[in-house]
């Protein structure tokens, strides 16, 4: 994007010209073998820049971003469309419920819910943005009283007049920053003035459709202020600075509380901003900010798309069951943060698992509608490793997947980046009843062109065989005693042997690369984006309050928000410049 690109976004710009703009990726956490040295042919990994270090393209576990403190430097602030939830909030909260809005926005198609990829929006997006554009506009246009509250314009007023000031007041809110431009103004009031050759409804209807359709509403933009910090960050003005709040908090646009903290100049320094989170995350909005981070970091989300065989697992094809299991996630969620102190350790080891009538069957107990707390004591339940729904999640149709629940820990609790399957991949072996998932896989021990990869994954993988594709508890596999015996390799301070999860957990616990994981894994919730190398700063601080709060969860979006990359950006002469 260049200069005068932005030029032409702050008039209307196209979605397709900004949508180019977002291009952003990088990589982080080497693997490595044992004592460091490449695990075999064929493995490679990427050190938080976007090309690998070494020669061979392989390196040992990803290491701490280094902190520069000489510059202040808030790394890229790609623009970030509107996901389909911030969409359908931020209508809601501009002009109230639309019906048919949700049909006419078409399915889902998100980036992932750590912002770590944001391709160019399609035609047919487009297209669907138009549609969902349309039915906004004609809901309000035919509601009187929808049109009063958006566009009142009084008996004997000039309705231009009427549509100038919709401009203004209306458009700071979908915006999410005012309209002060004149220019910019008559530009909007066009559109107003075909419309209105019909009616002052109609106007208003063409108006609304050009302003949701506009990239400043479908993209939440930043532009920064000319208030330098460093030679490499300038401030956020208070509206970016509430916009970064609220949706990262709410999923939706600031609310008048939020607005009079930018009047009143809350929103200029870094306690400033502290306070408005204070309450941000009292209100019924935000108090579940680290339960949907948790949802999402957990990969729950997928839950509702992953398929079962229908002969083997009949109870898959029950919405209720389904439903109950991300409800006992949930239960869970809930329980580590108000109950175990939001302690990372208990995330990983607590032995409290919730059940339902439709789960009372996993741990031998009946239940009823609600959900309801059971110790155990069995040795058999690790926190969220033995998540019935992460685990059937992590397994395939007919059969666990010690593959998936390998790379689940590799890349979600240690943060590293695996490489891409060979082209050559071997078929997988077809599932017999008489053989466990552990010999189907022993092909990958000694076969030169799987062994690579399949020694970081399947052994970590093996120590979760007590669990079947649901996540059910189980002694036999195949008609054998199951082996959970596992070994983890290639990490900075937890390599070695285990038996079963619940010793896995208590490793996964101690560990300081998983703590430092959490805190990258929130700064890409948080922040939409990969961590990059001149986030060492930003990493620095974030990690230092979570470990200063005893590793509690909740610590984590005050830790966020007193970031260079939170509260900074780049200057868009900088910014553009390093672009190609």
């Amino acid at each position: 994007m260049t200069t005068s690109s932005i030029e032409q976004f702050k008039s209307h710009g196209s979605v397709g010209v900004l949508a180019a703009a977002l291009a952003l990726s990088a990589c982080i956490g080497n693997l490595g073998s044992e004592d460091g040295a490449s695990p075999a042919e064929g493995t490679s990994g990427t050190n938080g820049s976007s090309s690998s270090s070494g020669g061979s393209g392989s390196a040992g576990p990803g290491e701490p971003l280094r902190c520069d403190a000489s510059t202040i430097d808030p790394g890229p602030s790609p623009m970030r469309l509107l996901s389909r939830a911030q969409y359908l909030n931020t209508v809601r909260d501009l002009v109230g419920d639309v019906p048919g809005l949700d049909a006419a926005l078409g399915p889902a198609i998100e980036a992932s819910a750590f912002g770590l990829l944001q391709p160019d929006v399609t035609q047919v997006e487009l297209e669907h943005f138009q549609a969902a554009a349309d039915v906004i506009a004609a809901a309000v246009a035919g509601d009187p009283a929808a049109l009063d509250r958006i566009a009142p314009c009084e008996a004997g007023a000039e309705p231009s007049e009427c549509a100038r000031r919709m401009v203004v007041g209306f458009g700071a809110r979908a915006y999410r920053a005012p309209i002060t431009d004149a220019a910019d103004i008559e530009r909007h009031l066009q559109l107003f003035d075909v419309g209105a050759e019909t009616s002052y409804e109609h106007g208003v209807e063409l108006l609304l459709r050009g302003m949701l359709q506009s990239p400043r509403f479908l993209y939440r933009v930043e532009i920064g202020t000319s208030e330098k910090v460093s030679d490499r960050a300038v401030k956020l003005s208070p509206y970016e600075v509430a916009a970064r709040l609220s949706y990262m908090l709410w999923g939706t646009l600031p609310d008048a509380r939020l607005n009079e903290a930018i009047e009143d100049g809350s929103l200029t320094t870094k306690e400033g901003v502290a306070a408005q989170l204070g309450w941000m995350l009292e209100d019924e909005r935000g108090e579940k900010l680290v339960h949907r981070f948790l949802g999402s970091w957990t990969h729950m989300n997928g839950l509702n798309s992953v398929v079962k065989d229908a002969d083997a697992f009949p109870e898959w094809q029950s919405r209720s069951f389904r439903e109950s299991l991300r409800g006992q996630a949930d239960a869970f969620f809930d329980h580590v943060l108000d109950d175990e102190g939001g302690k990372l350790s208990a995330l990983l080891t607590s032995t409290t698992v919730f059940y339902n009538k439709d789960l009372g069957g996993y741990y031998g107990v009946t239940g009823d509608d609600s959900f309801q707390a059971l110790k155990r004591t069995d040795g058999a339940t690790s926190g969220i490793l033995t998540l019935p729904a992460l685990l059937a999640v992590q397994a395939k149709p007919r059969e666990s997947s010690p593959i998936y629940r390998g790379k689940f820990v590799r890349e979600a609790l240690l943060c590293q980046q695996l490489p891409a399957p060979p082209a050559n991949i071997p078929k997988p072996p077809e599932v017999d009843p008489s053989s466990s998932t552990r010999e189907r896989l022993s092909q990958h021990e000694v076969d030169p062109s799987c062994v690579g990869c399949h020694q970081l994954l399947d052994p970590i993988g093996f120590g979760f065989e007590h669990y079947d594709a649901l996540g059910r508890y189980r002694e036999l596999d195949g008609g054998e005693p199951v082996d959970a015996s596992g070994k983890i390799i290639a990490t900075r301070d937890m390599n070695g042997e285990f038996e079963g999860v619940a010793e896995l957990g208590e490793r996964l616990a101690g560990s300081a690369e998983v703590e430092e994981c959490v805190a990258r894994q929130w700064f890409r919730f948080a922040i939409a984006r990969f961590e990059q190398d001149m986030d060492g700063c930003s990493m620095e601080s974030l990690l230092e309050t979570f470990k200063a709060a005893g590793q509690d969860l909740n610590a984590l979006p005050r830790a966020v928000v007193e970031t260079d990359a939170f509260l900074y950006r780049r200057a868009i002469d900088a910014h553009t410049k390093e672009m190609p």
